[in-house]
């Protein structure tokens, strides 16, 4: 094995290698996905874990002769599940809303500015039509109905990742094709106010979101119930992915605003 995969299978199995020394490695994690796509909470996931790795230990046999199956054996524990808070949903999609929705606003304002300034005019406007009031409420209907069935849809996209890729690029042609089919001006806005307006909504969802990765108010690591085991450090791939939601939208946007200003603003 070269230097790299081995990188590569360390970090991937970072969290099974210290909790779950002498666990099969492809074992343990079939058993923490199944684990946490049934919402049980890093705790209870711990304490799991390390009854199995206590029995590994103590009889020298593998877990999948054990135990066998990790996914039938995680299901029949019967763990209990995290309960959702009061400000659940607000605290973990309001964010990513905020970041979208200046994300578009942005958009819309920066690119009518920029074609106003290109014609002259001194008072730019957006016409803001049918079509982009249907893609913001389909975009959050979409969002809210993940939220709710995130064990169902992550299940799915383990299982079928193609099936899921051409869900995702279907949704995502809906989005698109939504303001273009439905043209219909409801309302013309100024178009500077939308602009300030989009970018303090992404500026503020993406404060939003790196208090957030830097509190750890969405870790819900997997922690040991035995004395002296490291607690609460977040593995690398979740600080990886962490940073990914954080900052992947308003690059995004400073990537879109460059470009339109490249093709429109000269």
């Amino acid at each position: 094995m070269s230097r790299t995969s081995e990188k590569r299978t360390a970090t991937r199995y970072e969290i099974e290698r210290r909790l779950a020394p002498h666990v099969e490695e492809e074992w343990a994690e079939a058993f923490v996905i199944e684990l946490r796509l049934l919402d049980v909470p890093g705790t209870a996931l711990g304490a799991a874990l390390a009854e199995v790795e206590s029995h590994c230990t103590d009889s020298g046999e593998p877990a999948a002769e054990a135990f066998g199956d990790p996914v039938a054996y995680a299901r029949s524990l019967d763990l209990p599940v995290e309960p959702d808070g009061r400000w659940e949903v607000v605290t973990v999609l309001g964010p990513s809303c905020a970041q979208f929705l200046g994300l578009l606003l942005l958009g819309w304002g920066g690119s009518a500015v920029l074609l106003a300034g290109r014609a002259g005019e001194v008072a730019p406007s957006v016409d803001v039509t049918a079509g982009m009031l249907a893609m913001i409420l389909a975009f959050g209907a979409g969002i809210l109905l993940f939220y709710r069935h995130s064990a169902a849809m992550l299940r799915l996209i383990m299982e079928r990742p193609v099936v899921s890729f051409f869900a995702l690029a279907g949704c995502m042609a809906v989005l698109v094709a939504v303001p273009v089919l439905l043209d219909g001006v409801l309302v013309a806005l100024p178009a500077w106010p939308v602009a300030v307006g989009g970018g303090l909504a992404l500026a503020a969802g993406t404060v939003w979101s790196a208090v957030q990765a830097r509190r750890g108010t969405l870790d819900d690591p997997i922690v040991s119930p035995l004395p002296g085991e490291p607690q609460g450090a977040p593995d690398r791939r979740t600080r990886l992915l962490s940073a990914t939601v954080t900052w992947i939208v308003p690059v995004f946007a400073l990537a879109s605003l460059g470009v339109t200003w490249l093709l429109l603003g000269r």
